[in-house]
C-alpha cells in the first residue's frame, strides 16, 4: 500500500486547463515510477496517457531532477532495450528520529526510504526538553557529516516519542516533557518542516508502508512492551482523528492496559524461581503451566482494548509489536484466542507480529518526513504552481512556484 503519495487515476480525470492537466499529469508519471523504474510504453500503460505525451512528460520531469534514467535491461532480441525511468530518490534527505525512554535513535534516509546513515545515542526520560533536542540533533550533524552534508540539506523531518501528542503539544509522556511543542522545537534547528507523532502512530504507518500490512487498507497496530499503545490506519491513510489523539484507547484505565505488565511480574514458576517478563515467556515456552497461565492472564488483560479498536474500525488485520513478540506464539497464541472470543459480532481478523520489530517507529518517522515532501510537491503542483527544480528546497518552493 502506498500511503506516501497517491491519487495518478484521480489526477488524470480533474478538469482544467492545458497547464493545468499537464502539470497533473507530470504528479500521476512522478508516482507511476516512485517504485518501479518503467519504460515510456509502461508508463503510458499505467497512466493512461499517448506515448507521446508520456514522453513528453517524463523529458520535463528529467529536466527538473525529479526522474533519473536507469540502466535499460539485458536485451532479449534484436535492437537497443528501450531506457527506464525512475524517480529520483537522490534528489535529497530526510531525517527520521526515535526518541526512546532509554536511547535515541536517527537516520538519514532518501527520498525512497534508503537508509544513508543511522546512530543511536543514550538518552533518558529525565532528560529536559532542550537537553535531549540537543543530544538528538548533535546525532544528526554527525550522521549528516558523515555523508558530507549539513543541515541545509535536509528537506524534511519526522520525529517519533512515546507519549501522547495532542495538536503536536506533548499531554500524556515524561513529566518534564508535558506541554512542550516537540515539532516547534525541531523547526527552531532546522529549516525544514518537523513532523511529530506519538511512537505507536508512526509505527502503523510504517507496518502499511513497508512492515506486515503492506497488501491491506486499514490496520489496527498494538505495542505491546514496557508499555501497551495502538496505532491506526484506515482505508489506506494514517487515521490521527481531529487533533492526533486516535487510538489513544490505552487512556481508558477500564481496560487495563496501564496495569497488563503487572501479569509478568514477580512470577514464580513451577520450580520456585521468581520469574520477570523475558523469563517468564522463556518458562511458558518450555512449558512451565504457572509462567503459561501468567501469560495467558497478560493476554486476557490486553484483549478488551483490541477489540474494541477492531469492532470500532472493522480493519483487516492487526498488527503487533513492541518488546513482547519475541515471544512469538507463546504470546501471539493466547492473545489471539481471547481477542477472538471478544469479536462476537464478526471474526477476528488475522492477528500477526511485526516485521519491523523495534524498527517501526523510526521507519515510520523517516516515511512521515517523505510524505510531509510529496504532500507539499502535491499541493504546491496541484493547486497551480509550476513543479520545482529538485535543486530547489520545499521552504522555497512557494516562491519560486510563482514566478
Amino acid at each position: 500500500m502506498n500511503l506516501l503519495f497517491g491519487g495518478g487515476e484521480l489526477l488524470l480525470r480533474q478538469a482544467g486547463d492545458q497547464g493545468r492537466l499537464r502539470r497533473l499529469n507530470s504528479l500521476a508519471v512522478l508516482e507511476s515510477v516512485r517504485d518501479d523504474a518503467l519504460t515510456i510504453p509502461q508508463i503510458a500503460a499505467v497512466t493512461g496517457l499517448s506515448k507521446t505525451a508520456a514522453d513528453s512528460v517524463v523529458s520535463g520531469l528529467h529536466d527538473l531532477g525529479w526522474v533519473t534514467v536507469v540502466e535499460p535491461l539485458t536485451a532479449s532480441g534484436a535492437g537497443r532495450p528501450a531506457q527506464r525511468y525512475r524517480f529520483n530518490a537522490a534528489a535529497a534527505v530526510v531525517v527520521g528520529i526515535d526518541i526512546g525512554r532509554h536511547t535515541s535513535r536517527a537516520e538519514i534516509a532518501d527520498l525512497a526510504g534508503e537508509v544513508l546513515a543511522s546512530g543511536e545515542v543514550p538518552t533518558s526520560r529525565e532528560d529536559a526538553p532542550d537537553e535531549l533536542l540537543t543530544t538528538v540533533v548533535g546525532l544528526v550533524d554527525e550522521l549528516l557529516a558523515e555523508l558530507r552534508l549539513d543541515r541545509t540539506s535536509v528537506w524534511a523531518g519526522g520525529a517519533s516519542i512515546p507519549a501522547v501528542v495532542y495538536h503536536q503539544t506533548i499531554t500524556s509522556g515524561p513529566e518534564k516533557w508535558t506541554g512542550f511543542d516537540l515539532r516547534a522545537g525541531f523547526e527552531q534547528r532546522f529549516r525544514c518542516v518537523f513532523a511529530t507523532e506519538n511512537d505507536s502512530t508512526l509505527a502503523a504507518f510504517a507496518e502499511a508502508w513497508k512492515g506486515s500490512a503492506t497488501a491491506v487498507g486499514s490496520l489496527v497496530y498494538v505495542h505491546s512492551g514496557n508499555r501497551t499503545g495502538s496505532g491506526l490506519v484506515v482505508d489506506g491513510s494514517l487515521f490521527r482523528g481531529s487533533s492526533g489523539a486516535a487510538g489513544e484507547i490505552g487512556a481508558l484505565h477500564v481496560l487495563g492496559w496501564e496495569t497488563a505488565q503487572e501479569h509478568l511480574k514477580d512470577v514464580v514458576s513451577a520450580d520456585g524461581a521468581l520469574l520477570q517478563r523475558g523469563e517468564v515467556f522463556d518458562a511458558a515456552r518450555r512449558g512451565d503451566e504457572r509462567a503459561a497461565a501468567a501469560v495467558d492472564a497478560f493476554a486476557a488483560a490486553l484483549a478488551p482494548g483490541i477489540a474494541a479498536l477492531i469492532l470500532t474500525i472493522d480493519p483487516e488485520l492487526v498488527v503487533v509489536g513492541g518488546g513482547n513478540v519475541r515471544a512469538g506464539e507463546t504470546f501471539l497464541a493466547p492473545l489471539r484466542q481471547h481477542v477472538a472470543e471478544l469479536c462476537t459480532v464478526r471474526p477476528a481478523p488475522p492477528l500477526v507480529a511485526s516485521r519491523l520489530a523495534d524498527r517501526a517507529p523510526l521507519t515510520g518517522a523517516v516515511g512521515l518526513a517523505i510524505a510531509s515532501v510529496l504532500e507539499r510537491l502535491y499541493s504546491i503542483t496541484s493547486g497551480g504552481g509550476a513543479m520545482p527544480r529538485t535543486t530547489v528546497p520545499p521552504w522555497e518552493w512557494q516562491e519560486a512556484a510563482s514566478r
